[in-house]
C-alpha cells in the first residue's frame, strides 16, 4: 500500500465515466476517520460492502448496531437505510464498494447461472463477513486496476472486482494466516478494553495477555488499531462515555465516576480534546439529531 494515503478517496461512475466496460461497479472509495464523526442515514440502489482495514467502525441498520474490526466486511442490501455509528472515536481505516445487484443479463459477463449463484449467496450473506487482512491486498488491487492506463483495464478491473465478491463471498474457503491468529488474541484484548472501560492496565499486563513481549507488543497494537495501546484506552472510554450520555439520564459526575475518572472536570476536559464538545454538547448535539430523525421518519 502507498506510504501516504490520502484521509478520502472516492470513484464514482457516473462522474468518472472511465470504465464503461464495468457498469455493475457503482461506487468506490477509501476513507480514514480521525476523530468523532456523526454520518447520516442513507441508501444504496445496489449492495454496498465495507472492508476495516485499521481499527474498529460500528453501523446502524434497522435498529441494530454492528461493530466491525480490521478483516471485517459489513454490508447492506439494496434500499437498505443504514448509516455509520453516531460515535464513530476510533481512528478507522476502510474501503467500501457499491455493486449493482446481480441479475440475468451479462452481469460481470458472468453466464446466467452463475449469476444466480451470486445472487442467492448475495441474499444469504450475513451481515458481517471476517475475510482476513488479505482481503486488503484484493481491494487494493482494484484500485490498481482502476486507476491503471492499460488496454486491459477493464479486465483487470472486472477480474479483481470478482475477486473481491469471492472473497467475502467463501471466507472458508481463504486460508488462516499468522496475522490473524494474532489478530484474534488483539479482539480479545479489545474486547476487554471495552466490557471493562474502567480497567487501567499498564503495557507489561496487556503485553501478558496477548502472550507477547511489551515491546512486540506495543509495535503490533499501534499498527492494529492505528493508536498508541493507552491513547487507544483513553477513546475506548470515551467511546463509552458517548454511549452513556445518549442512551441514559445519568448525570455527567456519576458517568465520571463509573468510568474510572478521578473527577468529572478530568472527564470532561479528555472528552472535549476527544470529541471536541463538552459532554453535555455531546449530549445534546446527540438527542437533537436522534429526536430530529424520528421526526422525519414519521
Amino acid at each position: 500500500m502507498p506510504a501516504k494515503q490520502s484521509p478520502r478517496w472516492t470513484y464514482d461512475i457516473n462522474k468518472e465515466n472511465r470504465i464503461l466496460g464495468v457498469p455493475e461497479l457503482l461506487l468506490f472509495g477509501f476513507d480514514e476517520i480521525r476523530s468523532a464523526l456523526s454520518l447520516s442515514y442513507h441508501k444504496h440502489d445496489g449492495y454496498e460492502f465495507v472492508l476495516v482495514e485499521r481499527g474498529k467502525a460500528s453501523w446502524e441498520l434497522g435498529g441494530h448496531v454492528y461493530e466491525t474490526k480490521a478483516g471485517d466486511v459489513f454490508h447492506t442490501s439494496p434500499g437498505e437505510v443504514h448509516r455509520g455509528g453516531f460515535n464513530v472515536i476510533e481512528p478507522s481505516r476502510f474501503w467500501w464498494f457499491i455493486v449493482t445487484p446481480p441479475h440475468a443479463d451479462d452481469w460481470l459477463r458472468l453466464p446466467q447461472d452463475e449469476s444466480e449463484c451470486f445472487r442467492h449467496a448475495l441474499e444469504a450473506l450475513p451481515r458481517v463477513t471476517h475475510t482476513g487482512l488479505q482481503a486488503v491486498d484484493d481491494i487494493i488491487q482494484l484500485r490498481n486496476a482502476i486507476n491503471s492506463n492499460s488496454p486491459l483495464r477493464t479486465s483487470s478491473t472486472r477480474q479483481a472486482l470478482l475477486g473481491m465478491l469471492l472473497r467475502i463471498l467463501q471466507p472458508s474457503q481463504q486460508m488462516v494466516s499468522l496475522a490473524d491468529d494474532l489478530l484474534r488474541q488483539l479482539d480479545a484484548l479489545i474486547g476487554r478494553i471495552a466490557e471493562e472501560p474502567q480497567w487501567r492496565p499498564a503495557i507489561e499486563e496487556m503485553a501478558d495477555f496477548v502472550r507477547i513481549s511489551p515491546s512486540h507488543f506495543f509495535r503490533t497494537f499501534q499498527e492494529y488499531t492505528g493508536l498508541p495501546p493507552m491513547v487507544f484506552i483513553e477513546r475506548a472510554r470515551i467511546k463509552n462515555a458517548c454511549g452513556l450520555l445518549v442512551e441514559g439520564t445519568d448525570t455527567v459526575t456519576k458517568i465520571a465516576n463509573e468510568l474510572g475518572y478521578a473527577s468529572s472536570q478530568h472527564f470532561a476536559t479528555v472528552f472535549k480534546r476527544i470529541t471536541g464538545m463538552t459532554p453535555i454538547q455531546w449530549r445534546m448535539n446527540q438527542t437533537g439529531r436522534n429526536d430530529a430523525q424520528r421526526s422525519t421518519s414519521k
